[in-house]
């Protein structure tokens, strides 16, 4: 989606990514100092990772809310999200505070968007979605996998996808308003154009698409494959536990056995680094 940045915001990302890329060390030594009580580590930790919110923050643009207040409420994520982390655990921040940031912006983009409202009953069972990705996210220092969430809530994975589309923010393409240019009162005649990403979008897929690979290389080919269409990476689409299994001609579980051999592969500390380096 093409992003409109003005000037102000142009020259705040200009200024975030004048700051360094913290290391796993200087990180660690960042919370302990935060830990033993210094005032400036909480500012250094925030400052690197500023422009791991925008990233977080470009693919809300266009909901209803500009992108420099949608980065200010990723920010106000990452604020809270310091006082939550705990470096002992061995996880990076970025892991850990993925969640909450995009939940920041999630709940500040739907608060100002003419959402299509959810049954009751199915608004409970997304409560109980989220509250269990919250503690697998607090026990694990990372998002769960889909398949994953859906075997501790055990739940079909299609069902749980069908549910988790559900809560996301929906705009009425019907939505009153007059647009003074062009005369007409529907948001489908106002949207911009979708189809052209900006140079900073385009250079930001370019390097997640280049350091996915890298990161997968490390599996076999099955592993690779099943990973592929497990988690979207060719087509962006992620498909189901059921829709893998028919896709080649495996068992849901011998599916579900391959992907966890090849995420515990992708754990390992040298992977890590890599997938690490997609985000901060």
């Amino acid at each position: 989606m093409k992003v409109h940045l003005n000037d102000e915001i142009r020259t705040y990302m200009e200024e975030v990514a004048s700051h360094d890329v913290l290391t796993r060390d200087e990180e660690i030594e960042l919370f302990q100092r935060l830990e033993a009580g210094d005032p400036a580590a909480r500012g250094e930790i925030v400052a690197a990772n500023l422009r791991f919110v925008i990233k977080m923050a470009l693919p809300f643009a266009g909901r209803g809310m500009n992108i420099g207040d949608l980065i200010q409420e990723g920010n106000i994520g990452l604020l809270e999200v310091v006082d939550k982390f705990d470096w002992r655990r061995g996880f990076r921040f970025s892991t850990y505070a993925a969640f909450w940031i995009r939940q920041a912006i999630q709940v500040a983009a739907r608060k100002h968007s003419n959402v299509i409202r959810i049954p009751i009953r199915k608004s409970r069972m997304l409560g109980y979605v989220n509250e269990a990705r919250r503690n697998f996210i607090a026990e694990n220092g990372r998002a769960p996998a889909t398949a994953e969430l859906a075997g501790i809530l055990d739940m079909d994975e299609d069902k749980l996808e069908e549910l988790e589309q559900m809560g996301d923010a929906v705009l009425s393409l019907d939505t009153s308003g007059m647009d003074e240019e062009s005369g007409t009162s529907q948001l489908l005649n106002r949207l911009s154009d979708d189809t052209t990403l900006s140079a900073f979008e385009k250079c930001s897929q370019k390097e997640i698409r280049v350091k996915v690979e890298e990161a997968l290389d490390q599996l076999s080919d099955r592993e690779r494959r099943i990973m592929r269409l497990r988690y979207g990476f060719d087509t962006g689409q992620e498909l189901s536990l059921r829709s893998t299994s028919r896709e080649v001609g495996m068992s849901q579980e011998g599916v579900r056995r391959i992907e966890r051999k090849a995420l515990k592969k992708l754990r390992r500390p040298s992977t890590q680094e890599l997938m690490h380096s997609m985000v901060a």
